[in-house]
């Protein structure tokens, strides 16, 4: 395939009026990688898709074009288009473990993406993007978020397109996994000759991978805080939360074995480790999810229920889990009024406006404006996403936070932003914080403990600006590169 991208001053705007994306050019070239870098809410995301040819509902195309190939991706029929897209374009979307179909084998997968393909080599793709050829007889719920990341990026080398359009690819990654999924995406450009479209806010591997990037929108001023350095370390009093010998596995696969984890009262630890090293498994526990596990936990001195050991009202409640992507728990046809409203309701409230009332000072509370309570998921940015799944968490007043890299695909002033945020949700209401995380900036910033997961053992704790200074496990030392 010849032609690459061709973006001519592309503008998108809701029905509203408000601009998705400022009027934008660029040109793609076959065999080279453009990396598209900006805040949140920018548009990137908004960029991907119309190279794809696809305008979200209640959005409308107010001047430009896109070329594909040299083929106007905007003046095919729908048919048309589909067919397009299969013979030519693969993307991988922020989110890839919900586009991957969970009845289904990773060899299954991957035979039906490369249907024509008759010299393809499943393990030999898998290898590629540093999966285990094992994984082949996975389903897609048994892998971690980094896992279906690559198998979904195997997905697209299977198909063997002349172009590639990934959204945050390195999202959520530790530092040697994100350097690897780079040099893949620079291979397929340089070996391949494929044309690739990126997006991300990792600037300095971005800069390093791609041949040109391209800053959307004006970088936002550098906010001050105060959390640069860590506390010191915590005190000695009986701990917010205490979880001993957590196992978990689904069916034979063990997950997690005999983890332990000390959250001090009303302070921060972090979580942290290799893609698939049982992290969100650990988060899923905690939150009373994921029923196949055991060990014991107990939040200020409470025993709670871990695996299928019921909890109470008041127990759910105890424990809020924030996920990675706030979109696969915010239901798309509610409006934050209503996401937070069902919350509100579990703790008593009954009175319309007073949910509405309380709804708008947890909005407030998570510094954003009282207009968004009417907006739905797909109207807000990724910040603001995350903002809203906070202020749900918070309504129900837990005793323990636990994010799970929620700072993933988020720039890094809106990252820093959200950190500070629940930094100050820490100190304001006194709960503890469980940080899953691959961003070190970010567990040096703001978590005085670090626990380092990796097969899902623990195999380095301690205080995190000691660990980090000098780690002992070569899974740490990895974390840093």
């Amino acid at each position: 395939m010849t032609g690459g991208v061709t973006v001519e001053d592309l503008s998108i705007r809701s029905v509203s009026g408000a601009v998705l994306l400022a009027p934008t050019s660029l040109r793609v070239a076959q065999g080279s990688v453009t990396a598209l870098t900006g805040p949140s809410g920018v548009g990137k995301t908004t960029l991907m898709r119309a190279v794809l040819g696809h305008l979200s509902s209640g959005t409308t195309r107010t001047s430009g074009s896109v070329h594909v190939a040299g083929q106007d991706v905007f003046a095919l029929s729908p048919a048309a288009l589909r067919s397009f897209r299969r013979e030519n374009i693969a993307f991988v979307g922020q989110d890839p473990g919900a586009a991957l179909n969970p009845t289904m084998r990773i060899r299954s997968l991957l035979g039906e993406a490369a249907h024509r393909a008759t010299d393809l080599v499943p393990g030999n793709v898998l290898a590629r993007v540093g999966l285990p050829e094992h994984c082949l007889r996975r389903r897609p719920g048994e892998l971690s978020g980094g896992e279906q990341r690559r198998v979904a990026l195997a997905l697209a080398l299977a198909r063997k397109v002349g172009v590639l359009v990934v959204d945050e690819p390195i999202a959520g990654l530790h530092g040697e996994l994100r350097n690897g999924i780079a040099d893949l995406l620079r291979s397929l450009a340089t070996d391949d000759g494929v044309a690739v479209v990126v997006s991300g806010h990792d600037t300095k591997i971005l800069h390093r991978l791609a041949d040109q990037v391209v800053a959307l929108g004006a970088p936002p001023a550098e906010l001050a805080h105060s959390a640069a350095r860590l506390r010191d370390p915590v005190s000695s009093g009986p701990p917010a939360l205490r979880a001993r010998a957590i196992s978990a596995s689904v069916g034979r696969r063990k997950l997690l074995e005999a983890v332990d984890v000390e959250i001090p009262a009303g302070e921060s630890v972090a979580v942290v480790g290799p893609s698939g090293a049982g992290k969100t498994t650990f988060a899923r526990v905690l939150a009373g999810i994921h029923t196949g596990a055991s060990g014991t936990l107990e939040v200020d001195g409470r025993a709670l229920g871990v695996g299928r050991a019921r909890r109470s009202r008041r127990d759910r409640r105890r424990i809020q889990l924030i996920p990675q992507n706030p979109l696969s728990t915010l239901n798309p046809k509610h409006t934050v009024l209503q996401s937070i409203s069902r919350p509100l309701r579990l703790v008593g409230m009954s009175v319309r406006s007073e949910i509405a009332e309380r709804a708008a000072e947890l909005l407030d509370s998570v510094e954003l404006d009282a207009d968004l309570l009417h907006r739905y998921p797909d109207e807000l940015s990724g910040g603001q996403r995350q903002r809203v799944a906070i202020a749900r968490a918070l309504a129900v007043e837990p005793e323990i936070l636990v994010c799970d890299e929620i700072t993933s695909a988020l720039d890094t002033a809106t990252a820093r932003s959200i950190m500070e945020l629940v930094e100050r949700t820490r100190v304001e209401r006194g709960i503890g914080i469980l940080v899953v995380s691959h961003d070190m900036t970010v567990v040096a910033g703001y978590c005085p403990g670090i626990v380092v997961l990796a097969g899902g053992r623990v195999v380095e704790r301690g205080h995190t600006a000691e660990v980090l200074a000098d780690p002992a496990a070569p899974e740490t030392k990895a974390l840093l590169v």
